[in-house]
């Protein structure tokens, strides 16, 4: 019975293009990577020693950011195309990962 339904799944999926494939990957490891914010909350105050309410304003403020900044990125994509606020996002993004970096 479990093979039969499996066997029906792949099929329904056989045709399609490698890069939807590599897409849906992506977009899955993406999703699950979204899975330790339940978990910040407790690592912040447990292991970091923030309070509550200061974890409460770092996660609300994380929201908030994601909020604005998909509206802001739609924005910018409809205007200056999307290929551009994908590069200078992702450049960005790197440059300030080093930052944290200079404050240990």
């Amino acid at each position: 019975m479990l093979t039969r339904a499996l066997n029906a799944y792949l099929s329904a999926f056989a045709g399609l293009n490698r890069n939807i494939w590599m897409l849906a990957l992506v977009s899955f490891i993406n999703r699950a990577g979204t899975m330790v914010f339940p978990f910040l909350a407790v690592y912040l105050t447990q292991e970091l020693g923030f309070s509550k309410p200061q974890a409460a304003l770092i996660l609300t403020s994380f929201g908030a950011g994601a909020v604005f900044g998909t509206i802001l990125g739609g924005r910018l994509s409809d205007k200056i195309g999307f290929y551009k606020v994908m590069f200078w996002s992702l450049f960005i993004t790197g440059i300030l990962f080093f930052f944290p970096a200079t404050h240990q």
